[in-house]
């Protein structure tokens, strides 16, 4: 819990300086540029404040695959997925460089989409609810998460996000809604919340994840995702039968 604490101080310093600041501001000036979707029609604004809410959501389930997909991007990513302790303090722990590189993406999202910045920011109070809600490790019964799953992420689809085993990692990757993994095919539910071991298997030395390897382990060489989730896959394999 301390060192998510300390990790997060940079990412969160530059959410407020430095992130929010600019899209909103991109938000603003894109009232004089009239670029992006939301300009092209005429509709009631409550109607654009859906789509843009929407669409931004769209955008961070596309910047979420990117961050595992491109090695760069991965290399700072992967400083949130070590953790071996999913709880509420997991949702800060993100290193700065993903903040900074998390600027060009979503602020071109911003344009592109047409929002304006009241949705900006409303849009923001949520995004930040929700991922605090959905790293929490809390355990709802189990009707109840099936059913809000269908509409939001719910701590155990997200738990799954942080599995050890790679299948399980590269996939649920919305932030809101849980319908673009639905969309897209990435869901992945069939798993008990009791039996995700989360974190990454070439990184899961304790010892090894202090606050200053992990400020640092982006410019490290990385390692590959060991082949231990057969094993694990193995043992889940025996569990079910």
């Amino acid at each position: 819990m301390f060192i998510n604490f300390v990790v997060s101080i940079p990412a969160f310093a530059l959410l407020r300086v430095l992130f929010i600041p600019t899209i909103v501001w991109l938000a603003v000036q894109n009232q004089t540029w009239q670029i992006g979707l939301n300009h092209f029609f005429d509709t009631p604004l409550i109607i654009k404040y859906i789509i843009a809410f929407v669409l931004l959501d769209y955008s961070n389930y596309i910047w979420h695959i990117l961050l595992h997909k491109f090695p760069i991007l991965w290399r700072f990513h992967l400083v949130h997925h070590t953790d071996l302790d999913l709880d509420i303090t997991t949702a800060f722990r993100f290193h700065f460089g993903e903040m900074i590189a998390s600027v060009f993406f979503r602020g071109a999202a911003v344009v592109l989409i047409g929002a304006s910045p009241v949705i900006v920011l409303v849009y923001e109070i949520f995004f930040e609810a929700a991922t605090q809600f959905h790293h929490s490790n809390t355990k709802l019964s189990f009707q109840f998460e099936k059913v809000i799953n269908y509409l939001i992420v719910t701590p155990r689809m997200h738990g799954i996000h942080h599995s050890m085993i790679k299948r399980e990692t590269d996939s649920n990757y919305s932030v809101i809604f849980s319908c673009w993994d639905r969309i897209h095919k990435t869901i992945r539910l069939n798993i008990h919340q009791n039996e995700i071991v989360t974190g990454v298997p070439s990184y899961a030395d304790e010892k090894e994840l202090t606050i200053g390897k992990l400020l640092v382990l982006p410019f490290t060489k990385m390692r590959q995702w060991k082949d231990r989730e057969r094993q694990m896959d193995k043992n889940l394999n025996e569990l079910e039968k």
